[in-house]
């Protein structure tokens, strides 16, 4: 018999009928949750992270084009005006273990970000963001719902300018 209802429930959920990991027309989904370590040995949660946006990027700190992403996100006038007024808070994020490549690459992640590292691949094992490809972009609301996810710089700032309404 639960043979049988397991057979349902997985027809429901390849039809579409099943919608509980899908999100409603017009409704944002919901990020994953995760922790990151700091310089300083300080454990965070992305969900503590305070603001009315988060920008999140997932980088490689030996990648070039990771580098010349946050530099020209970095020269942003709207980006950097919400950071310093506090209604936008940039985490950048290694996504793997290696302690020592983060920390000697740590100075090209600009200065206003918080700058973690994933220690126990939690991230990736756990699948919790897609990023096939680094950098990569997500910008979420101060609910950490999904805004724009593997966006380009541009789409950050047309977001952000549209979602503040800053103009160039």
């Amino acid at each position: 018999m639960y043979v049988m209802y397991g057979y349902i429930i997985s027809w429901l959920c390849i039809t579409g009928v099943c919608r509980a990991q899908q999100s409603a027309p017009g409704v944002l989904k919901q990020a994953n949750d995760f922790a990151c370590t700091l310089a300083s040995g300080e454990e965070i949660r992305m969900y503590s992270l305070r603001g009315e946006a988060l920008l999140l990027c997932f980088y490689d700190p030996s990648c070039e084009d990771c580098h010349a992403l946050m530099r020209r996100l970095d020269d942003s006038p709207v980006v950097k005006r919400l950071i310093g007024e506090k209604k936008l808070t940039a985490l950048a994020v290694y996504p793997e273990e290696d302690a020592a490549l983060w920390k000697e690459n740590s100075a090209h992640v600009p200065d206003g970000w918080i700058n973690g590292y994933d220690p126990g691949v939690r991230i990736i094992m756990h699948d919790l963001y897609d990023f096939t490809k680094l950098p990569t972009l997500y910008l979420l609301d101060g609910q950490k719902r999904f805004l724009l996810e593997d966006a380009t710089a541009e789409d950050v700032e047309r977001t952000l300018g549209i979602k503040f309404g800053i103009k160039d």
